[in-house]
């Protein structure tokens, strides 16, 4: 999973290649527990902050880089999700569906669930043909 998610942050605007099925779930899944992180440390900031505290820099502090994280993570996971669409086979504009509202998503998460497309037949010596 920690391959699979420095492979997503080494992409970061990698819109070319191709993404396997378990590369893509894997940095989503470690993608998913950094986010619930970060999220439940703003949360508890919020809760605990009072601007008279003696923690209230730090608690801003934490805030401002969990909302780096967040906007930091945009790109390289559209650039992940154009490669995902690419090794199954479609077309990177796809991308756009996820402005549709709810069907958009679901179009999608069934396409990233597809598996790899081979372009290049493979014969039994296990070489392209051509």
């Amino acid at each position: 999973m920690f391959k699979a998610y420095k492979k997503y942050w080494m992409g970061y605007v990698d819109f070319t290649g191709r993404s396997s099925r378990s590369d893509y779930w894997l940095a989503v899944l470690a993608n998913a527990i950094v986010t619930i992180i970060l999220f439940t440390v703003v949360i508890v900031a919020i809760v605990f902050d009072s601007p008279g505290s003696h923690y209230h820099i730090i608690f801003k502090l934490l805030y401002g880089l969990a909302m780096v994280y967040f906007f930091a993570n945009y790109i390289p996971s559209f650039a992940l999700q154009v490669r995902r669409l690419r090794d199954a086979g479609f077309h990177w504009a796809l991308i756009f569906l996820r402005y549709a509202p709810v069907i958009g998503d679901i179009v999608l998460l069934v396409l990233f669930c597809q598996p790899t497309k081979i372009e290049f037949p493979f014969n039994q010596f296990n070489n392209p043909q051509q």
